[in-house]
């Protein structure tokens, strides 16, 4: 049984290494993703006082606010992903 838990950690290693080597070897450098990409949306706060509807009409709204800021990363991220294609070296764009 130790024998197959130090596999699968040798692999690990191996393969971490292999990704390691890759990055250098192809020598681009992404940039750290932005601080407003990472931040999470919290859901409504619920009160037992509400009504349900307004409940629902508040996490629609803050579903929205989180589909719109994953759309605004993706286009964020396609939008760098071409420019490293064009330039290997390019400096990340602005978050809009």
């Amino acid at each position: 049984m130790a024998t197959l838990t130090g596999c699968g950690t040798i692999k690990a290693r191996l393969e971490q290494a292999g990704i390691q080597k890759g990055r250098a070897a192809a020598g681009v450098q992404l940039a750290p993703w932005p601080d407003y990409c990472r931040q999470t949306i919290d859901h409504a706060l619920l009160n037992k006082t509400d009504d349900v509807r307004v409940l629902l009409r508040r996490e629609r709204r803050r579903l929205s606010k989180a589909n719109a800021k994953i759309v605004l990363c993706t286009q964020y991220y396609d939008k760098y992903a071409g420019l490293l294609t064009v330039n290997q070296n390019a400096k990340t764009p602005p978050l809009p």
